[in-house]
């Protein structure tokens, strides 16, 4: 599949979606608060959340692997 097959598709697909029934006053407040999103980059506390996963995890595995080790000897 080439970049040309993907554009028609999407073409295709956007001519079958429905516009949204929004009043003008929402559509401008959603249009303000993506443009202020985007480009920005992920929220900088995602990276503290996969720390704290990663402290968690770590831990645990290195233990059940201990007691793999110890069962096999």
């Amino acid at each position: 599949m080439t970049t040309e097959d993907d554009i028609a598709k999407l073409t295709e697909l956007g001519r079958e979606l429905r516009s949204p029934d929004l009043d003008a006053p929402t559509a401008e407040r959603i249009a303000r608060r993506v443009r202020d999103d985007v480009g920005k980059g992920p929220d900088p506390r995602r990276l503290f959340e996969a720390a704290i996963a990663a402290a968690i995890v770590v831990p645990y595995a290195v233990w059940v692997l201990l007691e793999v080790l110890k069962i096999l000897r």
